[in-house]
């Protein structure tokens, strides 16, 4: 599927969530790979995006089941907090890119994979 870009909203917020998503035994299995906040190079998406590097965690996925078990944990992690929703942006390999809250954007890979379901 791509690189995922999470906006946690602060440095402490994306340590947070990225020790969630490493506990997270879906997450794992779908065999997602989380780069350290801050690590994104000056110019990359995240930046481009107006997201602060301190505050955004990446995420390599392999393949739609992988986005939809970040999702669903990034979903999960928000919930219990008042904070305002993480904005996501999903890059896909072949360049398209899917950008807004969390909710949202499962909302649209879940409904692009029914759509693909019912088409085979």
């Amino acid at each position: 599927m791509g690189e995922v870009w999470i906006d946690a909203g602060s440095a402490a917020g994306a340590g947070a969530l990225a020790g969630w998503l490493r506990r997270d035994p879906s997450v794992a299995r779908a065999g997602v790979e989380i780069e350290p906040a801050g690590s994104a190079p000056a110019g990359e998406p995240g930046s481009a995006a107006g997201m602060g590097t301190v505050e955004t965690v990446t995420v390599i996925v392999d393949g739609a089941v992988g986005v939809l078990s970040l999702l669903v944990a990034v979903a999960a992690w928000r919930r219990p907090r008042a904070t305002p929703p993480p904005v996501v942006r999903v890059i896909e390999n072949d360049g398209t890119v899917l950008e807004g809250t969390v909710e949202d954007v499962l909302r649209t890979v879940r409904a692009r994979g029914e759509r693909e379901q019912t088409s085979t």
